[in-house]
């Protein structure tokens, strides 16, 4: 029997042409084991509910062709279903699909969109929103905000927002409940990782799984400007946890209340909430398309306790 299988692409995400993506899609998919479909995103959201309702006929695998906003969108739809969510990475900065070892190469991604193993994922929610990748708390959020209001994608201007808010950019006090624990800690940024990165292989957080039933809470202390280029270098090189700066503690459920309203981001995707903060991890309830060799790994780390 042939599979199912559904393209859902945002025309906007990143900087690759869209069209020539979808011609090999329907050049080179093989018709006697695939039936597929291809849809465009015409607004914010369209992508969930155009997901849920391919999930609700039936299809197979559902692929998100975009960044980590649109693999948000789409990996929504699909929660609680039997459809796995594939990934062709066009986005900025990819976090998801990196984590995952998925090519960048939107040839190869399709190829193990089409014919890769699945897994059941864990995914986390913040106030009810759910995030597959991370939610960020404090600075992140902030630069989120402002690489949304730059208009321009690409590592470049990442770095651009990053540096403009850091000029600026005052820490908050928080008070963080973690599995019914509760202290008082004054932080820079709150992680909340499902996965290791941010994207563009900035590791906030190198030990994070799809697979333990946890989030890791990454609560980054205030730095000097000295400090900066350290913390960044340890980042991009997974040594972000041997700093004194950095604390991580791992959790079903947690509690952040902050000072004030203000920015978070979802995935990447900065939105506006309250000043109180409800975080839990959700196991086991996204099917993901992934390389072989990801399978087998994320396989052997499902019986290891955390």
């Amino acid at each position: 029997m042939k599979k199912r299988i559904a393209y859902i692409i945002n025309p906007i995400s990143g900087i690759s042409d869209k069209k020539a993506i979808a011609d090999y899609i329907s050049k080179t998919t093989d018709t006697g084991k695939f039936d597929f479909e291809i849809y465009y995103t015409k607004c914010i959201n369209d992508g969930f509910r155009q997901a849920k309702e391919f999930a609700d006929n039936g299809f197979d695998r559902v692929i998100a062709v975009g960044g980590d906003g649109t693999v948000n969108e789409v990996g929504r739809g699909l929660l609680d279903s039997n459809t796995a969510l594939g990934i062709i990475p066009l986005g900025s900065g990819n976090g998801f699909a990196r984590h995952l070892k998925i090519s960048l190469n939107y040839q190869k991604a399709n190829q193990i969109a089409q014919n890769g193993e699945i897994i059941s994922s864990d995914y986390g929610i913040l106030n009810n929103k759910p995030f597959f990748c991370t939610a960020g708390i404090g600075f992140d959020a902030q630069v989120g905000q402002r690489f949304a209001q730059i208009g321009r994608r690409g590592f470049v201007s990442y770095a651009q927002a990053s540096f403009m808010e850091y000029i600026n950019y005052s820490p908050q006090n928080y008070k963080i409940t973690i599995d019914g624990k509760t202290f008082s800690h004054r932080a820079f940024l709150i992680t909340c990782a499902n996965t290791s990165q941010w994207g563009y292989n900035a590791y906030i957080a190198p030990n994070a799984s799809l697979s333990d039933g946890l989030i890791d809470l990454v609560i980054v202390s205030p730095f000097s400007f000295v400090v900066a280029p350290i913390i960044g270098l340890r980042v991009f090189t997974k040594s972000l946890y041997d700093s004194r700066k950095i604390e991580v503690y791992r959790a079903r459920e947690a509690t952040i209340e902050r000072e004030k309203t203000g920015c978070i981001h979802i995935d990447g995707e900065p939105l506006n909430e309250g000043k109180t903060l409800k975080i839990k991890a959700i196991p086991n309830k996204l099917k993901i398309i992934v390389p072989a060799s990801v399978k087998r790994l994320h396989s052997s780390l499902r019986y290891i306790r955390f």
